[in-house]
């Protein structure tokens, strides 16, 4: 048996929850499904009941999440399966593609970049201001870029030209198979 654990959501209660495993001495997975953890919490200004900034809360939280040697933190990610049984699960991790190589691009870099990326008013996608490179705030863990697809006019364009591709070849689907 492996003494290991698997928190799912790195919103506020799966970062303390997931620090707390870490600082037992036990390691950790956090898996999310946005580029950056924080959840809803990231998103206000001030807290309820005391009216505490979020930020002041979240900050210290997300940065020690970020540099503990206990957890290992997966971004953009879903489950893909589980398998095993109690005490002894495998748990297979399916992370979104990024489109940025994090080896090369910072997220600075990105930033300027992204002045370039914005789509037009007339678009779908809502506003101009959608920007098609992420970390949700300066303060992101991980501060890594990640392209959003559904904003980024390059990728759309490269989308449709692989779909138009595909409509041209002819599929030989498993059913289909002729005998020569």
């Amino acid at each position: 048996m492996i003494n290991k654990a698997l928190v799912i959501g790195a919103g506020i209660a799966g970062i303390q929850a997931a620090l707390d495993i870490a600082n037992s001495g036990y390691p950790v997975v956090l898996l999310d499904r946005q580029p950056s953890i924080g959840g809803h919490m990231a998103q206000l200004s001030e807290t309820f009941p005391t009216l505490d900034c979020s930020q002041c809360i979240m900050t210290p939280r997300t940065v020690e999440v970020g540099h503990h040697e206990n957890i290992k933190l997966y971004t953009y990610s879903e489950i893909a399966g589980i398998s095993g049984a109690p005490g002894d699960f495998t748990v297979k991790i399916r992370q979104k593609a990024k489109y940025v190589n994090w080896d090369v691009c910072t997220a600075a870099a990105c930033a300027r970049k992204s002045a370039r990326g914005k789509r037009p008013p007339s678009s779908s996608a809502g506003s101009a201001s959608a920007k098609r490179f992420t970390p949700l705030s300066p303060q992101a863990v991980p501060n890594k870029p990640v392209v959003n697809p559904d904003v980024c006019v390059r990728l759309q364009s490269i989308a449709k030209r692989r779909k138009a591709q595909m409509r041209r070849v002819p599929q030989i689907l498993p059913d289909q198979r002729h005998r020569l």
